[in-house]
């Protein structure tokens, strides 16, 4: 009869049981496989882990706005995420930040940054050479800030000004925490990195054609660094042992360039038996080279998936393709 609306809450809770879509378009190096075998990648505030065979997708949902990029750590169980800046639903600003978490229980185990880092956080990655003691960001401010965080602590160890223009991806060298490496519009920048402070040498193209966009970068079994770009190439940089005197650092030098797809080359990907694969843009055409860059095989993606966004290695013979 005369029931009014009731103002509390109903009783029962939703909870997210399947999120479709994949953030392809902007994005880099943001799918990846857990030691669980579960995929894990982004759309909008979502972090999604993936288990195919079951069907089964869960949820790391702690993000207040968009995520923006993603690295796991070399335990293929701690995965880092960086998101926007945005605002609550009073319209108070929150700051970009940074959150390391455990996979296994969806447990956050770190928030990095909160309150160093502007507009957003573009790229981030765990190094390698010392079980992933440290994370290297990249921020969104106009000079696209660079720093590398303590883990375990939450703790600056370096900051610096990287560059003006936009940064599309950083890696630490596998072989060597004290190197860091950073590629975007117009530039590779070969990082040292000791104590408070981070000193950079740029990749010189000289006789090659300098591309627009250094889209992304792999390391080799040697320490040379591949490096994907716009002219659709890619470049072998060789490092050489710095000049005699005391301190001379270690400096990279183009020692190849291969053409390898029309249009540009997205994503670049070093399996486990050593050999290189590469995805392009325009030509959505994924290639499998040899160590020394001979092109093996190859095949197309259809239309209707776009470009080759990043490529990454399954269990066995699989490979999972963004």
């Amino acid at each position: 009869g005369g029931g009014g609306l009731r103002a509390e809450l109903p009783p029962e809770r939703l909870q997210l049981d399947w999120v479709y879509g994949y953030r392809g378009r902007d994005s880099r190096s943001n799918l990846h496989v857990l030691g669980s075998g579960e995929l894990v990648y982004f759309i909008a505030c979502v972090v999604i882990l993936l288990h195919v065979p079951r069907r089964r997708q869960r949820h790391y949902l702690r993000h207040s706005d968009c995520v923006r990029c993603l690295a796991v750590h070399p335990d293929r169980l701690r995965v880092a995420t960086g998101q926007a800046a945005g605002v609550d639903k009073d319209g108070k600003p929150l700051p970009p930040v940074v959150h390391i978490w455990d996979s296994a229980t969806l447990v956050t185990l770190q928030q990095i940054g909160l309150g160093s880092f502007e507009r957003g956080v573009g790229s981030l990655a765990f190094s390698s050479a010392d079980a992933g003691a440290f994370l290297c960001v990249v921020d969104d401010s106009n000079e696209h800030m660079m720093s590398v965080w303590d883990c375990a602590r939450g703790t600056k160890q370096a900051e610096v000004k990287s560059t003006n223009e936009s940064v599309l991806t950083v890696e630490f060298n596998p072989q060597d925490s004290g190197s860091i490496i950073t590629s975007g519009k117009s530039h590779v920048y070969f990082w040292t990195w000791s104590g408070a402070t981070l000193t950079k040498k740029q990749g010189i193209f000289g006789k090659y054609k300098k591309p627009k966009f250094i889209q992304c970068f792999v390391f080799d079994a040697a320490g040379d660094v591949l490096t994907g770009d716009s002219e659709g190439n890619i470049l072998t940089w060789s490092r050489c042992a710095g000049e005699g005197r005391k301190g001379g650092k270690d400096t990279y030098q183009i020692g190849q360039q291969r053409r390898a797809h029309e249009g540009s080359v997205f994503a670049l990907c070093r399996r486990r038996d050593g050999t290189v694969l590469s995805g392009g843009g325009k030509d959505r055409r994924l290639v499998s080279w040899s160590a020394a860059l001979a092109p093996l095989q190859e095949a197309e993606r259809p239309e209707r998936f776009g470009a080759v966004r990043t490529i990454a290695e399954g269990p066995g013979e699989e490979l999972l393709v963004g």
